[in-house]
């Protein structure tokens, strides 16, 4: 069984600094924990394709359509982070009259997604993932390593400590993409520079 405090306790430990009972405790080290756990836990799960995060949703159109551009609009879940896919269709950009035009058979604007796609509207999201124990163990150890990296210069004052938790974040990132807990995008060859010399 995994928690909050695990977590935290393994950040402050990478930091050469005493492990606290709770992030309520009235002590430097649970203050900073407690005002950047929340912020970074989401910034880690949106950061990346994280496979336990994945969620699928099929949503009902509004009532309401949007004032222009499209007709039907979607209210996003709850727990919405970041869009993976609408549709079966990954976000991405083509050369479709200009090179690095957007694609928009979608947007997401204001907690909703707007475009002309009938309902329902199948999507794959990044969910907000609030319970440690569904985290994947790579998920836990990144997330420890992005707090020390923020927490080591507040804490410790030393350039060095700081500099080496980003360094072991980095490598808990290659490692969760080694071990596939962070899903990778299908691969899309871009046009060459003889097809972009050509529009």
């Amino acid at each position: 069984m995994s928690s909050v405090i695990q977590v935290a306790n393994r950040a402050l430990t990478k930091l050469g600094s005493a492990r606290i009972t709770s992030i309520d405790d009235d002590v430097k080290a649970a203050r900073e924990v407690k005002s950047c756990f929340d912020d970074l836990r989401d910034d880690e799960l949106r950061a990346y394709r994280w496979s336990f995060a994945m969620k699928r949703e099929s949503l009902p159109a509004l009532s309401a359509a949007p004032a222009f551009g499209y007709q039907l609009q979607y209210q996003l879940p709850a727990d919405f982070l970041r869009i993976d896919m609408v549709d079966d269709r990954f976000p991405y950009a083509d050369l479709d009259n200009y090179v690095g035009r957007e694609n928009l058979d979608w947007v997401v604007e204001q907690g909703k997604i707007l475009t002309d796609i009938a309902a329902p509207l199948k999507v794959r999201y990044v969910a907000r993932i609030e319970d440690p124990n569904a985290w994947d163990a790579n998920f836990r150890e990144a997330l420890a390593c992005r707090i020390a990296a923020e927490l080591a210069e507040p804490m410790t004052q030393s350039v060095a400590k700081r500099e080496l938790a980003w360094k072991e974040y980095r490598q808990a990132i290659n490692r969760a993409v080694r071990s596939n807990s962070i899903e990778k995008l299908p691969v899309t060859l871009p046009d060459n520079a003889w097809m972009v010399s050509r529009l």
